[in-house]
């Protein structure tokens, strides 16, 4: 846990980068932020409310542990009352008025109608099972509430980034359609001037408005995907709605660096990351290493249970001033050492259900915990194989968008001289427009799907702080 001790700096960090990108942010002409990934990633670690909330947590299970450690610790306490008993009862209580007066003035008065105690009273637990066991439950809660916290982060870091990763591909999406439609507008009000002169027939016409009313559609959904994307960034990055974001134009050139690295590997090589051992992949994937110390977590109060059948020992003092009529402390000062044990004999087999219970639900946490590993190990060979996939699609991809492009030129010359028909040419548009498409989709996939498999890894953050 030597990693949690430099939180509170690195939260400083985060925080004096965010606020210096908030203050440019402010500075942004027309109220339009262009923001980094770099920068929305320090900008999340500073801000993000589950991040934050993650690290409050942090700081609860450490005040916890000290908690703990101060239920062994002797506890004093000053004690001080006042009775009154009533004529009736006082008369009673009171033998000396039994006695003659000449005896009665030599016996001290013990009864009193209105009387006053005063004392210190210290306690300390010389054994006790549930308090010991407590102690190793905090230690443990707060170990666990570190691996949480560490969790959120990279889950903050893995979301941040894909979802940046999704608005820059929806701006470039989106900018492309644009430039489709402006195209597609200009040939539909060529058509429609070409079918009042009689040059297009009228279904040669309807084609190409046709087309125009599709990459119409098309940007229409590009653009309500796009805002999606944007609004789950905006909340991310706790910024302010009324600002209007908009991503570098560019994938950064360290993951597009990256992403050739393993775009170059063999298949066995990509395959190869994923071959980790259960501990090694519970020490580095931060998600299950919570789940792991919450394993721990459940076992130890299984256990802490066995304290109800243990003897409990408890050591207490009192240093006193006897009841008498008057505040001041003027009469004799009684001390008391004592020590009490306490062995449970019969509990009504309270004991036995409570350790059963809490057996099974440690249990209960293993196999939950075994569950999660093999999910963590499924969706990384996934992530592993479309990673292999996607490197094919995108040498594919890449020779489908330059074939495409070359038939659309070769189409267009061809349509100048009427070896082609208005219909082939826009069949030979589209292909283009959708191979173009499938190459900037395929080059996301790609990058998201690393950046996954990375975060299932636990190498995003690492990756991102060699940027």
């Amino acid at each position: 846990m030597k990693s949690q001790r430099i939180i509170p700096l690195g939260r400083a960090v985060w925080i004096m980068v965010a606020l210096l990108a908030t203050a440019r942010f402010l500075h942004a002409s027309d109220n339009v932020v262009v923001i980094t990934l770099e920068e929305a990633v320090f900008r999340a670690m500073g801000l993000n409310n589950r991040v934050r909330a993650s690290e409050f947590a942090l700081k609860k299970a450490a005040w916890e542990r000290g908690n703990a450690w101060t239920q062994l610790l002797p506890a004093i306490s000053f004690n001080t009352r006042v009775t009154r008993i009533d004529d009736q009862s006082f008369a009673e209580r009171d033998f000396r008025r039994y006695l003659p007066p000449e005896l009665a003035d030599q016996i001290p008065q013990t009864v009193f109608q209105r009387s006053y105690f005063t004392s210190f009273d210290a306690t300390v637990p010389v054994f006790n099972g549930f308090l010991l066991n407590n102690l190793r439950l905090s230690r443990a809660g707060y170990q666990m509430a570190g691996y949480l916290s560490k969790s959120t982060r990279e889950n903050i870091v893995y979301q941040v980034v894909r979802t940046y990763l999704d608005v820059l591909k929806g701006q470039e999406i989106r900018d492309l359609q644009e430039d489709y439609l402006e195209l597609s507008r200009r040939n539909y009000e060529k058509a429609v001037r070409m079918e009042q002169a009689g040059r297009y027939s009228r279904t040669e016409m309807l084609r190409w408005k046709v087309d125009y009313q599709q990459q119409k559609s098309i940007l229409a959904g590009s653009q309500s995907a796009l805002r999606s994307h944007q609004t789950m960034l905006y909340s991310l990055l706790n910024m302010d709605m009324e600002m209007t974001m908009r991503v570098e134009g560019q994938i950064p050139q360290w993951l597009s660096d990256e992403a050739a690295r393993v775009s170059a590997m063999k298949d066995d090589e990509i395959l190869e990351m994923i071959a980790l051992s259960d501990i090694r992949l519970t020490q580095r994937n931060a998600a299950l290493a919570a789940a792991g110390a919450g394993m721990t977590t459940s076992k130890l109060a299984y256990q802490g249970q066995y304290a109800s059948f243990m003897p409990n020992v408890t050591a207490s003092y009192s240093y006193g001033w006897r009841e008498n009529n008057t505040i001041e402390l003027d009469d004799y000062s009684p001390t008391m050492l004592m020590v009490n044990v306490s062995i449970p004999v019969f509990t009504s087999f309270q004991n036995t259900t409570a350790v059963k219970a809490s057996y099974y639900a440690y249990r209960e946490s293993v196999e939950n915990f075994q569950d999660q590993l093999k999910n963590t190990r499924f969706m990384m060979t996934d992530a592993a194989n479309r990673l292999i996939n996607l490197k094919i699609q995108r040498e594919l991809s890449r020779a489908n968008a330059e074939y495409s492009a070359n038939n659309y030129r070769i189409a267009e010359q061809q349509k100048e001289k009427g070896l082609v028909s208005n219909i082939e040419f826009i069949d030979a548009k589209l292909n283009w427009q959708d191979a173009r498409l499938l190459e900037i989709s395929t080059d996301y996939d790609f990058i998201s799907t690393l950046i996954e498999l990375y975060y299932l890894l636990g190498r995003l953050e690492s990756l991102i702080d060699h940027s």
